[in-house]
């Protein structure tokens, strides 16, 4: 068909849409003819079927004269008509188009796909995602109860679970993808979850074509997958981490696990500084020193070979630097410590040792090792940590009261703080705090329990990033500094809302939380009730306080009094208090336990203003220097810089963009940039001021140089089209209007320029 009677059908057309348009907005009028819903539906059939004639002939004329541009005005058309009939249909819009004789569905002979199904393994969710979207989401004849009917069909186990809580309506429909989604579309599981069938895979035992097969093509599928969701480089560090991880015990396994943010994909140095961390915890709990010298483990297959160094921070034939003995070292020396902490402090100086591993050879800047003071955990030994308080009594006892912090910002209790005094007797007073269970409304409106902490020093309420998550939550953005123990701190970024209901008296309290990565709390092992005698009328808070479990919530002092009830029952000596409370009776206080394990204190806060001024003293005597932060990437990028920079004549300074791929990856991205560009031009049209100014502003880029026509683009070579908008700020008093290039933008190969970019170091403090 030739280009003229193409653009006369397309015309055609056009007016057939454009009178339905006429006739729906002039059944809007007042004193117009109304439409039935029916009717709606029906004028809605033949607007899809216009549309689809349209834009075949569309896409028949951009082939004979690529420079028509009529398809952003068709597609205006269609969908300002489309919003018009959705609105007056409201809920219905969607309902079901099986009666209407508007549509005439053409008989199919293929054969009726299968519906997918999903038990809620997250390396399954994206293949079942999109086969259910494309199968049943996308028909336009099912209502949305029948499609959340079919979805409920799909699901079983931990995936039917996340939906129940949803009933069949319309409505929820989208809540109930938007939950899966939620639920199940985690990069971060997907991920770990394929890196483990990996390695998971089964051996093939002898020599089969069949087996051998298999292998290859399963390997192949899930890298496949795993190139989807990350680099190779990152590829590689996962597999490095499972088998670090597989051969950790049980304990390791898990605060590996607890470790992980879920946002980001692992990487090794991430994985070294959790497991640095345990073991130095192991450490001190076991009272290894790190300065341990290193015994290489001689074997067979070492005979004959030249055995290699083992590099420590304390050399195992260094003698002590205070008696001269070769057989201790300083920290072992009973000279030295029979010293006090100012005096060990100026032998270390004077001596010109380091004051973290004690040894000589560098400063505190550049110390090799990874341990930290046993007590408050900063860059000095446990030896030249200064105590809270000056008095031998006070730092024996464990009863005085702390002084509050003086640190400006908000305090909060530390729930858990170890402590280092050595409790010489029989048996131990121990301390449980206050736990109860309550219902916690998530984003559905469905309660949902958790356990809480009620902690009476703390000016805020707290909840678990993961309960959260895992109550789909809404989040705002939160700025604030939690100051604790030893006046460390934490910056909170995002608070949350939500009501927590007493399971008892029904009690609602709507609250703001904010939200923390997580809550210790460890009230020991299982704790001995037995002989407790507590009152079988009562209804406890927290039936399970006396186990060690994880704390989801906690609610601070405004909260924790508004609680309390008159009431309270002392079970005897040496036993806790029952305190009633609108949760029911909550369990607190001091106990007597048999245990000979040195347990773990909760503290409330602690006056460590001396010790600060004294670390800020040795620090002012050291000479530190930055160390090297920066990563491949950005070391890569440095010396891209270094090597490519120059100056042009002009004065212009000019360096090769810093790619990490290969500029061949990117896909078309003309059509994206020229759409883009015409929506512009459109708005720009309806506001002349706004025009003129858009095109001063690329006059003047244009001007000084940043930007030139290219005349003849080689469109053979890599190349990218840059789309641009402007943003407008009338209150600006310098420029009220600037262009923005997005150079986000993805091409057809879903890549963008910036996406092959090397980011480079962080220039300024």
């Amino acid at each position: 068909m030739s280009l003229e009677r193409l653009k006369q059908s397309r015309d055609s057309t056009k007016k057939n849409i454009t009178r339905i348009k006429n006739i729906v907005n002039d059944s809007l009028k007042p004193g117009g003819q109304a439409l039935s819903p029916a009717e709606y539906k029906c004028r809605l059939g033949i607007l899809e079927s216009y549309f689809k004639q349209i834009l075949s002939i569309q896409s028949e004329i951009e082939e004979l004269d690529p420079e028509d541009n009529a398809r952003g005005d068709l597609e205006d058309l269609y969908v300002t008509t489309k919003l018009s009939i959705q609105t007056q249909l409201g809920e219905d819009h969607n309902a079901t188009l099986l009666d209407s004789t508007c549509i005439v569905q053409a008989s199919s002979k293929l054969p009726q796909l299968k519906l997918p199904s999903f038990s809620g393994k997250y390396s399954e969710y994206r293949n079942f995602i999109t086969s259910f979207k494309q199968i049943i989401d996308r028909e336009l004849s099912l209502s949305n109860i029948e499609k959340f009917n079919h979805l409920r069909n799909c699901l079983h186990g931990q995936a039917l679970e996340a939906v129940n809580a949803f009933q069949v309506t319309n409505e929820n429909y989208s809540k109930a993808l938007e939950r899966l989604r939620a639920r199940f579309d985690n990069p971060t599981l997907i991920f770990l979850e394929n890196i483990s069938s990996l390695f998971e895979l089964p051996s093939v035992s002898k020599s089969n074509c069949v087996e051998l097969r298999s292998l290859i093509d399963n390997a192949s599928a899930i890298f496949g997958s795993l190139r989807s969701l990350g680099t190779e480089g990152e590829i590689a560090q996962a597999m490095l981490i499972y088998l670090v991880i597989h051969k950790a015990d049980d304990d390791t396994k898990k605060k590996w696990k607890q470790s992980l943010d879920f946002k980001r994909l692992p990487s090794r140095e991430n994985c070294t500084d959790v497991l640095e961390r345990h073991c130095q915890y192991l450490e001190s709990l076991t009272g290894n020193s790190a300065s341990a010298p290193l015994t290489p483990t001689n074997s067979k297959g070492s005979r004959g070979h030249k055995q290699q160094k083992s590099h420590t921070f304390a050399l195992s034939n260094s003698p002590c630097a205070v008696c001269s003995s070769g057989s201790h070292k300083i920290f072992n020396c009973d000279r030295f410590k029979s010293l006090t902490v100012i005096q060990h402090f100026e032998q270390v100086k004077r001596i010109g040792l380091c004051i973290n591993c004690l040894t000589r050879g560098h400063q505190l800047s550049s110390c090799p090792s990874l341990q930290r003071c046993k007590i408050c955990s900063r860059q000095h030994h446990s030896l030249l940590h200064r105590a809270t308080s000056s008095s031998p009594e006070s730092s024996n006892s464990l009863n005085q009261s702390p002084q509050p912090l003086s640190t400006p910002g908000l305090s909060a209790t530390s729930s858990r703080a170890t402590t280092h005094t050595h409790l010489k007797h029989s048996s131990f007073d121990q301390v449980i705090l206050a736990t109860a269970i309550v219902l916690v409304r998530d984003a559905s409106g469905t309660y949902r329990q958790g356990r809480a902490l009620l902690d009476s020093c703390s000016q805020a309420n707290f909840i678990t990033d993961e309960f959260s998550q895992r109550l789909l939550l809404p989040r705002s953005k939160h700025n604030i500094e939690i100051c604790s123990i030893g006046q460390t701190s934490t910056n909170i970024k995002y608070k949350t809302t939500t009501c927590i209901k007493s399971r008892t008296t029904g009690v609602e309290l709507p609250l703001a939380f904010c939200v923390t990565s997580n809550i210790a709390y460890e009230s020991g092992l299982e704790i001995d009730i037995s002989a407790w005698n507590i009152p079988s009328n009562i209804e406890l808070a927290d039936e399970q306080f006396y186990k060690s479990t994880r704390i989801d919530l906690l609610l601070g002092t405004e909260t924790f009094f508004s609680l309390l009830s008159v009431g309270q029952i002392k079970l005897g000596d040496n036993l806790p208090v029952l305190q009633k409370a609108l949760l029911g009776w909550v369990v607190s206080g001091r106990y007597q336990s048999n245990s000979n394990n040195i347990r773990s204190l909760c503290m409330v806060a602690c006056n460590d203003e001396l010790d600060k001024k004294l670390e800020q003293l040795w620090r002012l005597e050291e000479v530190t220097s930055v160390g090297d932060m920066w990563t491949r990437e950005e070391h890569s990028c440095e010396r891209l810089y270094t090597n490519t920079v120059s100056r042009s004549q002009t004065g212009r300074i000019i360096v090769k963009l810093p790619f990490k791929d290969d500029p061949c990856c990117l896909g078309a991205s003309y059509t994206t940039a020229l759409r883009r560009f015409m929506s512009q031009e459109r708005r720009l049209w309806q506001s002349p001021e706004l025009g003129k100014q858009y095109a001063a502003f690329m006059e003047e880029y244009e001007n000084l140089g940043h930007m030139s026509i290219v005349e003849e683009p080689n469109l053979n070579e890599p190349h990218y089209f840059i789309p641009h908008h402007c943003v407008l700020k009338p209150s600006s008093t310098s420029t009220k209007l600037r262009v923005v290039f997005d150079a986000s933008c993805r091409t057809t190969s879903q890549r963008s320029l910036n996406d092959i970019q090397m980011i480079g170091p962080t220039l300024q403090r």
